[in-house]
This record gives structure tokens, sequence and C-alpha cells, in this order.
């Protein structure tokens, strides 16, 4: 193998998806080089050899192949990384740059399901993890994104991939990942699976990673210095270490002007607040503080409570609880029919209760708006767990009052920033290259 080769093959000895192939040509020795992430490798195979039938010599076939004809090597690295195929000869006096058959990175792609892109790609991650893998090459097309793939489980065998940028992300954090991506023994089933490998954190609801199905926010997250990963059978990516501005700002923000972007994190901020505390607070001022009120707002919520038998705790629980079962079965019910249900089933049942005056309109409103400020944090897993911690602060509230508010607002604040994935808070807003954190 010439200097050049070795050259080529030293340069992406990261990339778990590099190939160099070897084919015999008329009695002479040819490599293949390219990503099979972004190359078919057999089909191109089956091309040369289909070309290399008419020709009497490596360089009429090389003429043939292509017109980029013993480029340097830096125009073949560029060539590499763009998904071409690159063709050297045996001595590596020869080389030809050939638009290969590329693998279909578009066949099993399809719109985002559980993420709504604004004036962005519509295009969203499937469940093979080459073409995943090939998504994000096909974008990001540089010589420092590195590649790591791995073989997971014990009855049943996974395809992982770890991906992040040479010199972005800290070199400890890759080092520490990759020794606990090898050292998993049992089998990764789901994304939570994954999630233990990397610390238990008992009875904590927040994960480690941040799940995406859009390639453009995995290319966001590579470009901040952290890992994505791949789990083959996965139509995500995750993103580590799973950060608390994860919930607040998304790649989609920057498409419109900075006051409008700035603008959207406030509304998410303040929807995460509202979303912890509204509850308690509704209960603290009508069962516990009252005072806090002037006089004509006391007795317009005394009369929006008048002949109600439950407390204020009782029904907020009632209401809370029933708001999360109608949202878990939108989830759960078929498509055709859930959303129509639910609704249908919420208004009803709602309207129900405030005529038979089990609850209040007061707290019809409060919860509504719980729902509507829960639902504007990004991700999925980030608003089922704001809501799971606005529990605590509820029956505090219902005990001490507005100090049980504050209280378990601020514990609930320590308890956030006492999170760690790999010594990296999940508070921080952004990691170095060196690993320190601000």
């Amino acid at each position: 193998m010439r200097d050049i080769v070795k050259e080529i093959k030293s340069k992406f000895s990261n990339q778990d998806d590099f190939f160099i192939e070897e084919e015999l040509v008329y009695n002479s020795t040819i490599y293949l080089i390219g990503f099979n992430t972004l190359v078919d490798l057999t089909k191109s195979k089956l091309y040369v050899q289909q070309m290399a039938a008419s020709p009497t010599s490596l360089k009429a076939l090389f003429i043939n192949l292509s017109d980029q004809i013993n480029v340097d090597t830096e125009k073949i690295i560029k060539a590499v990384l763009e998904g071409n195929l690159v063709i050297i000869s045996q001595d590596g006096k020869q080389n030809v740059v050939v638009d290969p058959i590329a693998q279909n990175l578009r066949s099993s792609i399809e719109e985002p399901k559980n993420e709504s892109p604004i004036q962005a790609s519509m295009d969203a991650f499937g469940e093979d993890i080459n073409i995943n893998v090939g998504m994000i090459r096909n974008r990001l097309n540089t010589e420092f994104l590195c590649h790591c793939s791995y073989q997971v489980g014990e009855l049943e065998k996974r395809k992982l991939s770890m991906l992040y940028i040479k010199g972005r992300a800290p070199n400890d954090m890759i080092e520490k990942v990759n020794q606990q991506l090898k050292q998993i023994k049992s089998d990764i089933e789901t994304i939570d699976d994954l999630n233990k490998q990397f610390g238990q954190r008992r009875l904590n609801p927040v994960s480690h990673l941040f799940a995406t199905e859009l390639p453009i926010q995995a290319i966001h997250s590579l470009k901040k210095n952290r890992i994505v990963l791949f789990l083959d059978n996965c139509p995500f990516a995750l993103v580590f270490p799973n950060l608390f501005s994860d919930m607040l700002s998304s790649i989609n923000d920057r498409n419109f002007p900075f006051v409008l972007s700035f603008m959207l994190r406030i509304f998410r901020v303040i929807g995460v607040v509202a979303t912890l505390i509204l509850p308690a607070l509704y209960v603290a001022l009508v069962s516990v503080n009252p005072e806090v009120f002037k006089t004509d707002l006391a007795l317009f919520v005394a009369k929006s409570r008048e002949g109600i038998p439950l407390s204020a705790f009782l029904e907020t629980i009632a209401m809370v609880v029933l708001v999360d079962l109608i949202l878990e079965a939108i989830v759960r019910l078929p498509k055709s029919v859930g959303p129509a249900i639910t609704m249908v089933g919420g208004v009803i049942l709602g309207q129900a209760m405030v005529e038979a005056k089990l609850v209040s309109n007061l707290l019809v409103i409060v919860i509504t708006a719980v729902v509507i400020a829960s639902s504007a944090v990004i991700g999925m897993q980030n608003s089922l767990y704001i809501r799971l911690l606005k529990y605590p602060i509820l029956i505090l509230a219902s005990i001490f009052g507005i100090l049980g508010v504050c209280t378990g607002f601020i514990f609930t604040v320590i308890y956030l920033a006492s999170l760690t994935s790999n010594d990296i808070p999940y508070t921080t807003f952004r990691i170095e290259q060196k690993g320190d954190t601000k």
C-alpha cells in the first residue's frame, strides 16, 4: 500500500464507516476509498467492473470513469468527505474521483412526527443507523467529524454509533463515554436502558440523553461540543449530555431575528415556571393565605368556590390528575379518534364538574393555563418531568401556603442544579472544548 493510501487511511482512522477495498483489474490491484454510509459499495464495485470490461489499460479505465484524474491528496480527502468514490492505483501514481452510486438517504425519510420545525428542513431520522449517520455526514462533510461504532447487548446484539467533532467535544468526555459504551453487557431495548449506562439516578425523572428526530438539531449539538449517539432501530439522535437549556432553545429559533428568538425563549421560561407553581399558588392563596388578596378579589374567589364541597387542595389534585390522564390518553389512543375523543371528553367532563359544583371556574382557568404552559417547552420528556415536579410543590403549598410554594420552587431549582452527567452540570449553558463548563 503506497504512501498516499496510508496517508488517507491515517486521516480517517477515527471513522468506523470509512472503507478501503481492494479490487483486481487488469492483473493490477486498485483501491476503492470512501464512506459506506454515503457510497453504495456493492453497486459501485459492480459499476467499476462493468466499466473495466471494455478498456485495455488502467489509464483508459480512469479516463472513462471520470475527468477528475490524478488530483492531489487534499482534493482526494475533500472528495471522500463529499461522498465521492476515490480509486487509486497500486503504485499510488494514478487516481480518479468518481461520482459513485450513492446510498439512498431519502428512501425511508419521513417528516418529523414528534417535533414541528418552522422554516427549516422537514426530514427526520429513520430506523436505519447507517442512513442516520449518512444524513449527518451529508450535511456536515468535515474531516473532523468522527464516527465510532459498537455492538452492544448480550442476547440481542444492536448497533450503536457515537459521533463527535474532533477538537470541539472535550477529550475527557469522549474517553469516558467511549469506556461506558464498551462496558455495556446487558441488552439495550429502550432509550432508558442506554441512559442508565451513564450513571444511575435513583428516582430521577431527568435523562442523561436528549432525544431529537431532526438532523439540523443533532448537527447543532455536535457544533456545540456535544456527543450524538445513534441506536439501531431507533429513529432518534440521542444527544449527550442533556442540558436544561435544551428545553428552552432550539436551532429552529435561529431562523427568526434575535429579538423574536429571545422572546420565544422567555415564553418557554414562563411556561416552565407557570407549570411548576400555578396549581400550588392557587391552593396557597385560596386555602392557606387568602389574606394576600384585596377584599374585592377575595370576595370574587370566595364566590367562585361557593357550594364546592371539596377543599382547594383536593379539587386541584383531582383536576391536575384528570388533565394528565387526558394528555396520556391523547398519546395512547389511535390518531384517527384520539384527539377527538379526549377533547370532547375533556370539555364535557370539565363543564359537568363545574356545573355539579365539584370544581370552581377559576381552577379550570388555572389548569388550562398549566396545560398550555407545559406544552411550550421543547421535548416530550422535558414536558413530562416538569409536569411531575409540580406535585411536590403542590403538596407543600397545601401545608405551608406561599412559604411552601417558594420553598418547593427553590428546592426544585437546587435539585436540578445538583444533577450531573459525567461531571457536567445539568444547568450549564455551554460546554467548553477543554472540558470546563460555564
